[in-house]
C-alpha cells in the first residue's frame, strides 16, 4: 500500500471480500451516484445508531489476513448478498474505534471523526425528502469522508507501531474536509483529497 488513496481502495476490496453483503453500500459510497447512497438513509442511520459492525472482518481486511466471507444474510431476500441491509459496517465502526483508541496518538482524531459521523447521521435522519443536486453531492461527499476516515483508522489499528506516517496526514485531510465541507462538492472530490 503505497498511498492513502491506494490503501483505501485495497481496504474496501478486502472488506467486500470478507463482508460480501457490504458490496452495494461500498459501491454507492465510493462510486456513486449520490442517490445510490442516499436511498439507503434509513439503513445508514439505524446501523450507525446501533453500531452494527463486524470488527473481526474489518480488522482482518486491514491487516490483509485471510478469512471466510461472512454469511451475507440480505434483508431484502436477494440471493447475491450484495446488500445485507445493515447500513455501512465500516462507518458504523467509528464509535468503537474511538473508544478503543483512547490514550493513543490517534485518539483525538478518532473522536473528531466519530463526532462528524454522528452529526452527519443526525442530519440524514432529519431529512424529509431525499435531496438532489448539490445537496445530495455534499451529503455523499461527507459520507465518503467518514468512510475514508474509518478505513484509515482500521489500517492504523492493524499496523500498530509500523503505521505509515501518511496515515496521520490522510486522517488530518479527511478531518479538515469534514470540518469545512463547503469545498468538497461530491464523493470523487472528497476521495481526491487523500494523499497519493
Amino acid at each position: 500500500m503505497g498511498t492513502a488513496r491506494d490503501a483505501l481502495f485495497e481496504y474496501a476490496a478486502g472488506t467486500v471480500r470478507l463482508l460480501p453483503g457490504q458490496a452495494a453500500v461500498t459501491s454507492a459510497v465510493l462510486q456513486g451516484p449520490p442517490a445510490a447512497l442516499l436511498e439507503r438513509i434509513p439503513q445508514l442511520v439505524r446501523g450507525f445508531a446501533g453500531e452494527r459492525t463486524d470488527g473481526g472482518a474489518l480488522f482482518r481486511a486491514a491487516a490483509g489476513l485471510p478469512g471466510e466471507a461472512a454469511v451475507p444474510g440480505p434483508a431484502d431476500g436477494s440471493v447475491d448478498g450484495s446488500d445485507d441491509g445493515r447500513g455501512c459496517a465500516l462507518v458504523q465502526s467509528l464509535p468503537v474505534l474511538s473508544r478503543e483508541s483512547v490514550g493513543s496518538a490517534m485518539a483525538s482524531r478518532a473522536d473528531r471523526l466519530t463526532g462528524a459521523a454522528d452529526r452527519l447521521h443526525w442530519e440524514l435522519a432529519e431529512l424529509g425528502d431525499l435531496p438532489g443536486g448539490p445537496a445530495a453531492g455534499s451529503f455523499a461527499a461527507r459520507y465518503a469522508l467518514c468512510y475514508a476516515g474509518a478505513a484509515l483508522l482500521w489500517l492504523w489499528r492493524a499496523a500498530g507501531e509500523s503505521c505509515p506516517e501518511w496515515t496521520y496526514e490522510a486522517v488530518d485531510a479527511v478531518l479538515a474536509a469534514l470540518e469545512d465541507p463547503a469545498h468538497v462538492p461530491d464523493a470523487p472530490a472528497a476521495l481526491a483529497l487523500l494523499p497519493g
